[in-house]
């Protein structure tokens, strides 16, 4: 039987970086098939995805885990190299790895505190990207999972969302919920065509797995720990705000 203490996460990172100084915590080269940084963890080796890194983002990373890596470990997590969860709101302090073992013998999955727009998670999306393609996972989730649709539609009308792609969970669990996310997103790249996207919508995919992440653990009635995240100079909203004035200016996300 694996020892419980024994949890790992993946730090998320393009570049080098200052990594801190947390057991547990391990650095990993997001897209490595494109990138020379010296992060010694790639995601580039073994069975991986990782020039589609441009359009998967993080996934590329927790499918490498997933296909290669962590088999000596109980529990996985993910966060970004900018990015990540805080004991308090204060945030001076990353929660330990031994933390997050802790709340796993209580709780099914760690993700950050949500976020709680104005404007529904439908209509957020809408704003910033291509609702056509939300319509598509749908109506993939319709054909092969559908016990899931009722929770995607729960949440597209709902205003709270578990962001970033960030979480920590039992090594199982995350197998199970890689095995699901990438049979709709396997689909779901088969069925949308990103070459006219700009570079923002590009990253599609990503978008997509973190309404999914809120789907799968909202249908499976998943006990649910938050943690405040916290990135300094995040400016995401720049970025869909510039992808926005663009969609407007010149039609659908080009």
């Amino acid at each position: 039987m694996l020892d419980q203490a024994n949890t790992r996460v993946y730090i998320v990172a393009h570049k080098d970086f200052d990594a801190p100084a947390e057991p547990g915590y391990v650095p990993i080269l997001a897209g490595a098939a494109h990138n020379h940084a010296s992060i010694a963890v790639r995601d580039d080796a073994g069975e991986n995805i990782s020039a589609k890194n441009p359009q998967f983002c993080e996934l590329t990373a927790q499918y490498w885990v997933w296909r290669n890596a962590c088999v000596d470990c109980a529990n996985v997590g993910f966060v970004h190299y900018r990015r990540y969860f805080y004991t308090d709101a204060r945030k001076s302090r990353i929660v330990p790895a031994a933390q997050f073992a802790h709340d796993l013998t209580k709780v099914d999955v760690v993700l950050p505190e949500p976020w709680i727009l104005t404007k529904t998670i439908r209509a957020q999306f809408a704003q910033f990207h291509n609702i056509d393609d939300l319509n598509t996972v749908r109506a993939i989730l319709q054909e092969k999972h559908p016990e899931y649709v009722q929770a995607f539609d729960e949440l597209l009308d709902g205003h709270a969302l578990y962001s970033y792609n960030m979480f920590v969970m039992d090594t199982s669990r995350f197998a199970a919920y890689m095995e699901w996310l990438f049979d709709i997103l396997d689909e779901a790249e088969r069925r949308i065509d990103t070459t006219g996207y700009d570079t923002y919508n590009q990253r599609l995919f990503g978008f997509l797995a973190e309404r999914l992440l809120n789907v799968w653990v909202r249908t499976r009635k998943l006990r649910v720990k938050t943690y405040p995240v916290y990135k300094p100079d995040d400016v995401w909203w720049k970025e869909a705000l510039r992808a926005q004035t663009k969609k407007l200016l010149y039609g659908r996300n080009r």
